[in-house]
């Protein structure tokens, strides 16, 4: 498998991806896991992530893709009747102001883990959303607003 080329893009696109912890398989996660322990993480759920439970499998719902299209993972969350979350950045963070207009709630598969693992270590959404979206995205904490 890691001789494919989605391995290869993924090396490409994302820094430090040859040195995840993870297991390669051909099998899908549909497959792989009893479909009730899964939440397909998807900026187009209604539902926004309050915890994270250790007994579900989470998943990062990323397209090695340059383009943005919509619904993509949401549709093949419902395809498999699988339950949908999105990290709540709408709760927590507020468009801010710029010369672009720019605000984008997708974000890269080491951002989703990064705030992922921060909020499994501290339980705090606010800390662990600060760290994983860069202000490019055009949030910012609600609390650091002037």
């Amino acid at each position: 498998m890691t001789d494919s080329p989605l391995y290869e893009e993924c090396l490409r696109m994302n820094d430090g991806f040859s040195s995840y912890l993870l297991d390669v398989t051909e099998e899908d996660c549909f497959s792989l896991f009893p479909l009730e322990t899964l939440v397909y993480l998807t900026p187009d759920s209604e539902h926004a992530l309050q915890d994270v439970d250790l007994n579900k499998v989470y998943i990062l719902g990323g397209l090695v893709d340059e383009s943005i299209q919509k619904k993509v993972t949401f549709q093949k969350a419902q395809e498999y009747s699988v339950k949908t979350a999105r990290l709540p950045i709408q709760e927590y963070m507020v468009r801010l102001q710029n010369g672009k207009n720019y605000h984008s709630e997708i974000l890269a598969i080491n951002q989703v883990f990064d705030i992922l693992s921060t909020f499994l270590e501290t339980h705090n959404w606010p800390e662990a959303l600060k760290k994983g979206v860069s202000s490019g995205k055009g949030y910012v904490l609600r609390n650091s607003v002037e």
